[in-house]
């Protein structure tokens, strides 16, 4: 799993591998663009297709776009030192979905934008096994990109070309 995870590190990109006061700016931009252009995604679904999924054993719609924001603020949450606690969206419905999917950005560009060097290089224990803050940061962005790009498939099966690309 670690030799994963050092392979995640390198593919996203070479200048977050060495955390600094130039590259904090840099990590949290791109959050910030990978927050918005996520919550654009889910705003493409119609609130009637929510529930919709793939196939039977695939997460809904909602539930793809409920495990994003979860998953971001557990890695974020460990780079804090808090404990997660984001709970669940009221409903499953599209706007109680995306007002949860903004309060986990919201949260992550709160954790990293305040994040100090040290922190970014610091050792964390997390479900994926030891890692520095930087991989955290790492590994968030490209499993809001694995999840996403599945719900830009909910929406092509019905029709809905997804919003354009952002980095």
């Amino acid at each position: 799993m670690k030799k994963l995870i050092a392979i995640l590190v390198l593919a996203a990109g070479a200048g977050f591998l060495t955390a600094d006061d130039n590259s904090l700016a840099l990590i949290t931009k791109h959050l910030k663009t990978s927050g918005e252009f996520t919550v654009a995604v889910a705003e493409q679904m119609p609130d009637a297709d929510y529930s919709y999924k793939l196939t039977p054993p695939q997460m809904s719609f909602a539930e793809q776009i409920v495990h994003i924001a979860n998953s971001n603020s557990y890695f974020c949450a460990t780079l804090a030192g808090d404990k997660p606690s984001m709970g669940k969206p009221a409903s499953m419905g599209k706007a109680d979905v995306i007002a949860f999917l903004k309060k986990s950005n919201g949260y992550c560009l709160q954790v990293v934008s305040k994040a100090t060097t040290a922190q970014l290089n610091k050792a964390y224990k997390s479900e994926e096994g030891e890692m520095t803050g930087t991989e955290l940061i790492s590994i968030l962005l490209d499993h809001t990109t694995h999840h996403r790009a599945q719900a830009e498939m909910y929406l092509r099966s019905k029709g809905i070309t997804p919003t354009q690309y952002r980095y």
